[in-house]
């Protein structure tokens, strides 16, 4: 082995900025019956969601001597849900016509068939197939392409707690937020759980920590006319943080719009984007412009594209206010935002307020946004630190304004930086002008 007079043991530790996926969906909604809800839960897949959120079961508060198309239960099953009424050999399958409320511990199930088996009180009843919440993380991740994670909060289907679930969801890592099978409706009172989702939005993008900011997607009532849907978009609900969808489908559609929305990279245009739900009536001409007017998506079916599949019509925010009409600009922003924090958290606590530290930050605002123009998300940019054009200049030149504002700088130790990207979008319309000559 040689002699070496200096010997260096090389290794790596280079600094690794924090990554987030580009579109985590969280979906809360009422999940099994009986359940009195549960804290956020991570999925990659729906088969887990549905065996962590079945249809539930209850048990019969009444007893059943007689041969009867009713049955009183302690919790409140969705109409049309498929039941096992009794256990062992007196169990009856049932599907549920219709739901009575008589009390908050008791509810009145009207069946498609007579029950002929004699059942106790406390027989159980229990429900086939999966809970609201189980079924919107389905159909989020039954879009192509499909999101990568879905998280759920589920609530206690008899008395959902709204508030509570936001508050929690606070702390949740995702981008994209929903609200499972809940459209946005005529609700007598205030605070629709729509409504809450678009304070939420607003509030945890605004206020919340870093990387934390978000999108929040909700279906119109499809039973409304469209006026009625239309006036619906005003007040929280009316913000470029907020994604609306018109739609005439028995299907979570906000869910799967959600999961759409996720399948693709910030920058990509919603426009036309294919959406897995069922949809056999489609928008007229007139109803899609009042949509557009009224800053609304719609499901279509253009002609043009082969197959008649069904797409996204727009990708409109629920207000163009602040040259935010479009969701790609909202998340592009966001994303753009994140990379940058996750780059500059390195600078802080090391570099000096000087010009070799100054400049590091430009070089390292540039080694995000350069990749970004190479790719074809950005078309250019633009860095200024006002504090850097000072420093690089001799100090003779400096007035004495100057000198105090170098001075301010470095005693407050905080140091202002505006970055300018140019966004191009996606082209939306084409205008043709074909003339025919003989």
């Amino acid at each position: 082995m040689p002699f070496n007079y200096v010997t260096v043991a090389a290794s790596s530790d280079l600094f690794t900025p924090a990554t987030r996926a580009f579109g985590d969906i969280l979906i809360i909604g009422k999940g099994s019956v009986g359940s009195s809800g549960s804290a956020a839960q991570r999925f990659t897949d729906p088969a887990t969601a549905a065996e962590q959120y079945p249809m539930g079961a209850t048990k019969l508060v009444e007893k059943i001597e007689t041969a009867t198309t009713t049955a009183s239960v302690a919790a409140e099953f969705p109409t049309g849900t498929e039941v096992v009424v009794g256990k062992d050999s007196t169990a009856e399958v049932r599907t549920i016509k219709s739901v009575t409320p008589v009390s908050a511990a008791k509810f009145t199930l009207t069946l498609d068939k007579e029950l002929k088996n004699p059942h106790p009180v406390d027989d159980p009843v229990v429900g086939h197939g999966t809970s609201e919440l189980a079924d919107a993380i389905s159909t989020a991740f039954g879009q192509t392409p499909p999101p990568t994670v879905v998280w759920g909060i589920e609530l206690a289907p008899a008395n959902p707690a709204w508030a509570n679930a936001f508050t929690a969801a606070v702390d949740v890592p995702a981008q994209i937020v929903v609200l499972a099978n809940t459209p946005l409706s005529e609700q007598p009172g205030t605070n629709h759980p729509v409504e809450l989702l678009a304070k939420h939005v607003t509030a945890v993008s605004n206020t919340g920590g870093d990387g934390s900011e978000r999108i929040g997607v909700a279906m119109l009532d499809r039973t409304l006319t469209q006026a009625k849907q239309i006036a619906l978009n005003k007040g929280d609900v009316k913000s470029n943080r907020m994604v609306l969808v018109a739609h005439k489908s028995d299907d979570d559609v906000a869910a799967a719009v959600a999961g759409v929305i996720a399948g693709h990279e910030p920058h990509i245009s919603l426009l036309l984007k294919p959406i897995s739900i069922e949809m056999t009536q489609l928008f007229t001409a007139n109803e899609i412009d009042a949509y557009r007017t009224a800053s609304i998506n719609w499901v279509a079916s253009p002609v043009l594209l082969p197959g008649h599949a069904l797409y996204l019509g727009e990708g409109l925010t629920a207000s163009p206010v602040g040259g935010k009409e479009y969701v790609d600009v909202v998340r592009t922003l966001d994303d753009i935002s994140f990379r940058i924090k996750a780059a500059l958290i390195q600078a802080v606590g090391d570099l000096r307020i000087d010009r070799p530290g100054l400049r590091t930050v430009v070089t390292l605002v540039q080694s995000v946004l350069s990749p970004q123009v190479t790719r074809g998300v950005i078309e250019s940019y633009a860095i200024h630190i006002p504090l850097l054009v000072l420093m690089e200049r001799e100090r003779a030149t400096l007035t004495a304004e100057e000198l105090e504002q170098i001075s301010v700088g470095r005693s407050g130790r905080k140091v202002e930086m505006d970055v300018s990207v140019v966004y191009a979008g996606v082209i939306h319309q084409i205008a043709v002008k074909l003339v025919l000559k003989g």
